[in-house]
Order: structure tokens, then C-alpha cells, then sequence
């Protein structure tokens, strides 16, 4: 007989912070971009469709909500503050304009971005702000249609969208917390900047995964577990309560991750089902990886969960070149083969935790059919049973302990997109120095301000554009924040900085 199947979807939102030390604009949009898009519709489609799921907010990113929400940040990309770099990336097209298959008529973009003159300002100026408002904003205001289906902008019209972008991206966080308080979904945490913790503990770990790559030394324990408790402090101050669960930053994890998470009264933690192949030195079967562990730390136990990748990676990379309908057909079925597959007494939990916000403009209006068709399938199928993580954790807690915990990431369980390239391992080797500086530091507020410089310069985003694995045309932006807040790390101790700091 086919057990009834409990999924739990975790959907991770996460912006690195974008601005310079002192400064309260960010050098990149993408912050107040993806809130106007992206963070308003998948709430807007937890309110249209009520399933229960957990949603996952990094405090470098909802630290910056907050601040755009009050007025004390900024950015560039702004018409209200025409500047001449973000005009010409904006011409360059490195900042996308979504506007496929938006169900509107597509604009002409070649011709968007080579229009001079105040009317080709003001379209470029207006595209860049009509495109990225959210399906479900699009849908409500016949104005904003009025405006995308005739193509040319005022600059009241101008100022009617920006202040529309303020207003989207300060009700964020209130909508997300209003979804809590109602029981509708659950809310859980990353460490505070997003950085690679089981790096950040002992950077000697990576020769585990990576026994042929060249490792610099690096390893601030206490800093890991500030980056943990800060996101818990933050998280409770944004929401209103303090989160269970976490999600570590690109679900990289070690013992010594688990033993912070315990210590810090974390009660589960997920990661990627590669890493449990890795623990248990083999595939998992469906009864392994469908269901929560215990691990056992020296501060105590905490749950392990572990993501189906392959159905994460489909709604990634696949769903969208699907029919909606056909896609979320074809995920609800294989969660019923997990089903008609399971032995074990208590039902199984299928985790898919994905990135929450760069996929859905490669959907069909950015993602309204796919999850129209997913979450009502999910309500209306028998023997399907959505959840969030504590949700089922409350029902039917883990009895099972974990061996051994692999350490590494979600990308080929290892750490090789953070650490052991050489232009990766000079940027480990210059905060390494800075750390140092701090631990040698005497106490005061110089120290404290010099080691929140630290602690920013410690998130992934920066070694992520390091190594030879992604690019962007803003990778000398990443490389100037990296570097001004490392710099700034030796600057607030009244150390001369670097030579090495200048680029």
C-alpha cells in the first residue's frame, strides 16, 4: 500500500549587501530588483494559493529590505538619481530587462537601449522599472499594463514606478511575517553575511573533498558563530520570532557546522542529498533520503534534512521550457512514486530547497501557470500532504542517527566554487591578514567596527566571482566591495592598509 508523501518545499532568497563601507547606496539593484519581482510574487502566490512551505530569508538581505523600507539605503539604477555608470550598464544590458514572456507585448530592447535623447532616457529609464514589477503587480494595476502595451513614458510616469518599486520592496517583509504569524508558512535563516561556514571554522576542511588543491589557511570560530547568532538575533527582530531552522549558505556544511547549529539551539538544518551520498560512502536509497536524521555533536543533537537535487534542479533548469500544467504534473507524480516506493512506518519528506527568486523569469509570466498548477495540484491530490520542515518534524520528529557528515556544498559536494583556485586563495589570504588584525586588536569600539567589516568580507558572494567557475560584468564591482571592506578592516584599526588591497 502507497504511503502518503510529505513535501516540504524551502524556498532561499539572498542578496549579498551591495554597498561600500559608509555608504548608503547600493553600487547594484539587484536587492530592491528581486524584492519589486520576485520576493512580492511568491508571496503573492502563497496568498492566492495557501500551501504551506518554508521560506528562507539570508539577514544580509533582509537587513537591506529593512533599510530600503526606512529610507536609509539606496541605489543607483534609480531615474530619480540618473547615474552616468548605471545609465550605461543599464544600455549595456548587464542589468536583463525580463520582459519574455511576460504576456505582454515584447518590447524592441536593441532598440531601447540605443535610443538617445530625453524620450530614449526616460524608455530606457521606464523599462528598467516596468519589467521588473511583479506578475502579480502587472495583473492588479491596468495602469501598468496601459503603460507596457503602449511602450513610451513621461516622467510622471517615471516617478509613479519608482515610488511603486518603494512601496513593493518596504511591504515585503511585512507580508512575509503576516504569512508566519498566520500559521501559512514557516520562516528560517542562513548565517548572517552568507558565508561558507565549515570555511570560516577551519578552511583546512576543504582538503577533504579537494585532497589536490592548494588550501590558504584560514579559521575564525568565533566569527562562525557570530555569523549564527547575529541571524538569529536579526531574524527574531525582523519576523517577531526566532527561527527553528537554517539553510546554510549554498548548503555547505561539516561536523564542526553542525556542532555551531546545536550549540546555538538550531533544531534542524538542510543541505543537498549529495552530501549524504558522500556520508554514507554510497547512493542513499528512498528510505535514506526521504526522511530527517539526528547527528550527534559535542553540544548536542541536531536534525539533519537532506534535498531531493534532482527535483530541485528540474524546476531550476527544466520546468521551464514545459507546459506549466505538464510540468507540475510530472513533479507530482514522481512524488507519489516516492510513495508507492516507501517501507518505513512514518510517511516520508521529499525536500526540495532551491533558490527562490533567480529562476522564474525563464517561466511563463514569471512563474503565475507553473505554480497556479503546483499548488493547487499539491491541495488537490490525495496522499500528497504539503508541510513546512518543523511542521513534519513535529509530527513525526527523526529516530534515526547519522553516521557522518561529509563536508561540502551543494555544488559537487565540495567547496572548490569558494576556495582552492588562485585567484580564490589571494582573497582568502588577504582576509586571513585582516582576521588577524582583529584578534590582535585591543577591545573598543575601533575593534568592533573594524570586525563588522570582517565579518561582511567573509560572506560567499565575493569568492564566488573569484574562481574560474561563473562570470558577470559586474565582477569588478564584487572585487571593489570585497576589497573596501577588507581595506576598511585595517583602516578603523589605524593599520596602514595593504598594498595588496589596491587591485
Amino acid at each position: 500500500m502507497a504511503s502518503e508523501v510529505h513535501v516540504a518545499f524551502l524556498w532561499h532568497m539572498h542578496q549579498p549587501r551591495y554597498a561600500l563601507p559608509g555608504s548608503a547606496a547600493n553600487l547594484l539593484p539587484w536587492t530592491r530588483l528581486r524584492a519589486a519581482k520576485d520576493y512580492t510574487d511568491m508571496a503573492a502566490w502563497l496568498e492566492r494559493w495557501p500551501v504551506p512551505v518554508t521560506v528562507n530569508f539570508t539577514p544580509s538581505l533582509t537587513e537591506q529590505l529593512r533599510r530600503y523600507a526606512d529610507g536609509t539605503l539606496g541605489d543607483r539604477y534609480l531615474p530619480s538619481q540618473p547615474d552616468p555608470e548605471a545609465l550605461a550598464d543599464l544600455r549595456a544590458g548587464n542589468v536583463p530587462l525580463p520582459v519574455a514572456r511576460r504576456g505582454l507585448p515584447a518590447p524592441d530592447l536593441a532598440q531601447v537601449r540605443s535610443a538617445t535623447g530625453g524620450p530614449g532616457k526616460r524608455a530606457l529609464w521606464g523599462w528598467s522599472l516596468l519589467a521588473w514589477l511583479g506578475q502579480s503587480v502587472l495583473e492588479e494595476d491596468g495602469d501598468l499594463r496601459g503603460l507596457w502595451e503602449g511602450g513610451s513614458f513621461s516622467p510622471a510616469d517615471l516617478v509613479a514606478m519608482e515610488e511603486k518599486h518603494r512601496q513593493i520592496t518596504a511591504d515585503v517583509l511585512p507580508r512575509y511575517r503576516r504569512l508566519s504569524e498566520e500559521g501559512r508558512i514557516e520562516l528560517s535563516a542562513t548565517p548572517f553575511y552568507h558565508p561558507i561556514l565549515p570555511l570560516l571554522l577551519d578552511s583546512g576542511i576543504a582538503q577533504c573533498p579537494q585532497p589536490d588543491d592548494e588550501i590558504p589557511p584560514f579559521s575564525a570560530p568565533e566569527d562562525a558563530q557570530e555569523q549564527v547568532r547575529r541571524a538569529l538575533r536579526h531574524h527574531e527582530d525582523t519576523f517577531g520570532t526566532r527561527p527553528v531552522g537554517m539553510w546554510p549558505a549554498e548548503g555547505a556544511v561539516s561536523i564542526a557546522t553542525a556542532g555551531v547549529f546545536a550549540q546555538a539551539g538550531v533544531r534542524w538544518f538542510a543541505t543537498d542529498g549529495g552530501i549524504l551520498s558522500r556520508s554514507l560512502g554510497r547512493a542513499p536509497t528512498p528510505d535514506e533520503l526521504y526522511r530527517p536524521w539526528r547527528f550527534s555533536t559535542e553540544s548536542g543533537e541536531v536534525v539533519v534534512l537532506f534535498r531531493d537535487t534532482l527535483l530541485a534542479n528540474r524546476i531550476s533548469f527544466d520546468y521551464h521550457a514545459w507546459r506549466p500544467e505538464d510540468a507540475a504534473a510530472d513533479l507530482i507524480h514522481r512524488f507519489k512514486e516516492v510513495g508507492r516506493a516507501w517501507h518505513r512506518a512514518e510517511p516520508p519528506l521529499v525536500l526540495i530547497a532551491m533558490d527562490g527568486e533567480n529562476a522564474w523569469e525563464f517561466y511563463e509570466r514569471n512563474g503565475a501557470p507553473f505554480f497556479a498548477a503546483l499548488y493547487h495540484g499539491l491541495q488537490a491530490t490525495s496522499g500528497i500532504v504539503p508541510t513546512t520542515v518543523s511542521g513534519y518534524l513535529d509530527r513525526f520528529g527523526g529516530d534515526v542517527l547519522l553516521p557522518d557528515l561529509w563536508p561540502g556544498s551543494w555544488i559537487d559536494a565540495d567547496f572548490r566554487t569558494w576556495i582552492g583556485h588562485p585567484g580564490q586563495n589571494v582573497a582568502w589570504e588577504l582576509l586571513a591578514a585582516a582576521q588577524r588584525a582583529v584578534v590582535e586588536a585591543c577591545l573598543g569600539p575601533e575593534r568592533d567596527r573594524a570586525r563588522e567589516h570582517l565579518l561582511i568580507a567573509e560572506g560567499s558572494d565575493w569568492f564566488w566571482w573569484y574562481g574560474p567557475h561563473h562570470a558577470s560584468p559586474h565582477e569588478p564591482i564584487f572585487d571593489r566591495l570585497f576589497r573596501e571592506h577588507v581595506a576598511a578592516v585595517h583602516r578603523e584599526l589605524g593599520h596602514t592598509v595593504p598594498e595588496d588591497l589596491a587591485g
